[in-house]
């Protein structure tokens, strides 16, 4: 199918963000607006919160699945899309694919349907990296197989090949382990989040077997980043985001303990069924081609995780 050509957008150009009341697509509504953009948000608040937004941004509070959705959006300019929504629950899209299916590849489907209607002149869609792949022996790059090893990340890789048919502009980012402020401990992806929380109650750390498993782990200012970069280029492509390198969970700990000062109670827990033991991604592509790399290490997005007083 062809795809549509785009100009790079213009600064006060409207973005609709899908998912915009939760963790990453807040801090891309935040950084949207810090650059002239207008923005409204469809968030059905499922794992989002109001909280997360300034404001003055419009809320319209439907999931991507809903019928009304297209009518409401009607009133508000859209010349691009950031489509972070989704149903992130690897456990649970193997306990429910039907569910996980319905949000991830109808509501992609949906989403880009809308998103030609409006006429909308570039597409960003979030997917993952991690769970693409599967373990690792090196890093990850953009034509190593993925190996899917959850419905999630078969319905995200399916929801890409959806956005390279949409004949839309389009930026497809496959990101490793986000974590920041306003993330939660109780969806999955949210170790960091999790430890923090456990840290700053002084109750044990639980991990998971021996602690040896290894994630790519990217600050959120710099998947922000990565987002905005692939929303504000009209090249088409699929492009990892990560810092590079793998860092166990037991050293994640270190780190944070060293953060927070605190001592830390370790709790073993037996270790869980499928998952995956080390993940981590190239992103020599995405520098290459758009000239993204991570600039914050693991200790200084930590230190700006615990510290963080915002909104």
């Amino acid at each position: 199918m062809s795809t549509t050509s785009s100009r790079p957008l213009r600064r006060g150009a409207g973005v609709l963000v899908t998912g915009g009341a939760g963790f990453v697509g807040s801090h891309v509504v935040d950084a949207l607006l810090g650059r002239g953009y207008r923005v409204v948000v469809a968030d059905d608040l499922s794992s989002g919160d109001r909280r997360n937004l300034a404001p003055e941004v419009p809320l319209i509070q439907r999931s991507i699945l809903d019928e009304g959705l297209p009518a409401e959006l009607e009133k508000h300019p859209i010349d691009a899309v950031v489509h972070c929504a989704a149903q992130v629950k690897v456990v649970k899209s193997m306990e429910d694919p039907a569910l996980v299916l319905a949000v991830n590849v109808v509501g992609t489907r949906k989403v880009l349907g809308i998103a030609r209607e409006v006429g909308a002149r570039r597409f960003v869609f979030v997917s993952t990296g991690g769970a693409m792949y599967g373990d690792v022996e090196s890093a990850a790059t953009e034509e190593t197989l993925p190996r899917p090893a959850s419905f999630y990340a078969v319905h995200k890789y399916t929801a890409e090949r959806y956005v390279e048919l949409s004949g839309l502009s389009y930026g497809i980012l496959r990101f490793s382990n986000v974590y920041g402020p306003r993330q939660r401990g109780d969806l999955e992806g949210g170790v960091v989040a999790v430890f923090q929380e456990r840290l700053r109650t002084r109750q044990p750390v639980g991990i998971f077997g021996t602690g040896e498993q290894a994630r790519d782990f990217v600050y959120v200012r710099d998947a922000v980043a990565a987002i905005l970069v692939a929303l504000e280029t009209s090249r088409n492509g699929l492009w990892n985001v990560g810092v590079g390198y793998a860092t166990t969970v037991n050293d994640l700990l270190r780190a944070m303990a060293r953060v927070v000062a605190e001592p830390v109670e370790v709790s073993r827990l037996p270790p869980r069924p499928g998952e995956i033991f080390k993940a981590w991604l190239s992103f020599a592509k995405a520098e290459r081609e758009l000239g993204w790399r991570p600039a914050y290490s693991l200790e200084a997005g930590l230190q700006e995780t615990v510290t963080w007083t915002g909104r």
